[in-house]
């Protein structure tokens, strides 16, 4: 993951259809922030860069019936208990949900929610908008991502 010319993550796993307890993601990924690379890369990262351990996390809202802040809530739950589950305890994790319908609702939702933990970002697939939470991590995410 890149963004204006620095290195964010370094993804080293992904899964499809990702399950936890009762909620399925379309997709999760999971790296970390260390870089890998040749020789002066890997000794730059060791001494300067913290290895936090990052995960992403891809939600369909167009898959839920009538997706409201009910789901929303329950889905920030369950990132929060995965970030505590891994072994190496997740430091930053992101939400990010696409959809085509109801996008003014859910952008209402996503913009009001101020757990600090979880940056939640809301990608328009129409319209190409990126809508972030007020967390630090969510504002970061739309800096980084370009559709």
């Amino acid at each position: 993951m890149t963004g204006r010319g620095r290195w964010i993550a370094d993804f080293n796993e992904s899964f499809r259809n990702f399950r936890i307890n009762d909620v399925e993601f379309d997709a999760f990924v999971h790296g970390n922030t260390r870089m890998k690379g040749f020789l002066l890369s890997r000794l730059f990262s060791f001494l300067l860069n913290p290895n936090y351990s990052i995960g992403c996390f891809f939600f369909s809202t167009d898959s839920v019936k009538n997706f409201d802040k009910k789901h929303l809530i329950k889905l920030i739950t369950v990132v929060k208990s995965c970030m505590k589950e891994k072994e190496d305890e997740m430091k930053w994790a992101w939400l990010f949900l696409f959809g085509t319908e109801n996008i003014e609702m859910l952008r209402k939702y996503v913009e009001g929610v101020d757990d600090q933990t979880v940056g939640i970002v809301l990608l328009d697939v129409n319209s190409k908008n990126i809508m972030h939470s007020n967390s630090y991590l969510g504002k970061q995410a739309k800096r980084y991502i370009k559709i």
